[in-house]
């Protein structure tokens, strides 16, 4: 005890301020997103042959790129409530030592997200201040996302968008383990693209020793094809036989997880809390626009452009069998592959539309999904109510302070 004397305290603040903090992240960073692209443009992302062969992470970053990663780094690093923080807190003040984590071995307990404890306990070693344990998930998840929206994207504003709209961002602050686990998985991605498989599988191997859930990322490789083909109407169908026979299917995969020795509640499975059907409607908007154009959009499409449309498909299906029940479970598998609608939505308006009708359905997409997203955090989740943070005058002066 009292090793936090002089901790800095949440800033005065109602449910308005966290909202509306939010709100001016959303749109702020969007419209840096637009500045960039405007001053510093780049093209051929899903379209033609790569401008540039190297990894998207390597490409310079543009002084209004810089800036949406501050900002979103630091809105999710000073936080001191949210959904599971208050949980994320008292494990890093609890925390071993790294010495007494390699002795019990804990890097071989792969099922237990061993990477995840190692950080912890590692940083517990040289701070007490847990912002600084949230840094580092914060800055690399930001980092990835904002790289990976310049350099894929036809709009990265409206990419950067669509990602606060269906609350991926929201969900990397909530889940420490999992924004870790995704920045692995976002590098891996190119390498996937190249078809450079074992470069991929060793940056998902990192990620599930994250986060377990992260293995859902294997998939990938078979997801190349054009959307709506054998492969997806093979995961539909799984998703469909799912939700028909939940307890029974549910239940076994939970059983063989726990045979494993993977950490998996009987809660998390059966927990009667349905997803919100408006939620799975959104999230279904880029499947139902690859099955409708399917020819006009896949005719002559890349690897790259068929690997986000089907990476939103699947976020879709997973998402789908949470109407049974464990919302927050199926919620928190999709946000793996959520992020694609971020890319491919985009690519969908540009493609199917003139440029003049593109943007119009873009500035009508922007507008309904910013009523989502004002339901979603507004309404829905009462983001407001959850999410409280210090300053990052307070965080500095912390760091110098008793």
């Amino acid at each position: 005890g009292g090793k936090d004397a002089g901790w800095p305290r949440p800033a005065c603040g109602s449910e308005e301020l966290s909202m509306r903090q939010l709100i001016w992240l959303y749109w702020g960073c969007v419209f840096l997103m637009y500045l960039s692209q405007v001053y510093y443009p780049t093209s051929m992302q899903l379209e033609g042959p790569q401008t540039g062969r190297c990894h998207f992470m390597l490409r310079k970053a543009d002084v209004f790129m810089i800036a949406a990663i501050v900002w979103m780094t630091c809105f999710s690093f000073l936080r001191t409530s949210y959904n599971d923080t208050g949980t994320y807190i008292a494990h890093f003040m609890d925390s071993e030592s790294v010495a007494d984590y390699f002795a019990r071995n804990g890097l071989l307990d792969w099922t237990g997200n061993p990477l995840s404890e190692l950080y912890r306990d590692a940083m517990r070693d040289i701070t007490t201040n847990y912002h600084i344990y949230f840094f580092f998930p914060a800055f690399l998840s930001s980092f990835a996302v904002v790289k990976l929206c310049k350099k894929y994207s036809v709009s990265p504003a409206l990419s950067l968008l669509v990602f606060f709209s269906i609350g991926t961002y929201v969900m990397y602050i909530a889940a420490l383990k999992q924004c870790f686990a995704m920045f692995f998985l976002l590098l891996a991605l190119p390498y996937a693209i190249d078809k450079k498989y074992v470069r991929f599988y060793l940056l998902v191997f990192v990620a599930v020793l994250f986060h377990t859930h992260a293995f859902m990322f294997a998939i990938v490789p078979l997801l190349f094809g054009k959307p709506w083909g054998k492969v997806t109407i093979a995961f539909f169908g799984a998703a469909l036989f799912a939700m028909a026979t939940y307890d029974a299917t549910l239940g076994a995969f939970m059983e063989y997880a726990q045979s494993m020795g993977a950490l998996v509640a009987e809660i998390e499975v059966f927990d009667n809390n349905a997803i919100n059907v408006l939620r799975v409607a959104v999230y279904w908007v880029p499947a139902l626009l690859a099955l409708v154009f399917r020819k006009r959009l896949f005719s002559d499409s890349t690897r790259a452009a068929n690997l986000f449309a089907n990476m939103s498909l699947i976020s879709a299906f997973i998402l789908m069998i949470g109407l049974v029940q464990a919302a927050n479970l199926f919620a928190r598998m999709a946000a793996y592959f959520e992020i694609a609608t971020a890319i491919t939505l985009p690519w969908m308006i540009k493609k199917l539309f003139t440029k003049r009708s593109a943007q119009y359905v873009t500035a009508c997409a922007a507008v309904l999904y910013f009523i989502y997203f004002l339901y979603e955090f507004g309404v829905s989740k009462g983001f407001g109510s959850g999410y409280s943070s210090i300053t990052l005058w307070q965080f500095i002066t912390s760091l110098f302070g008793g």
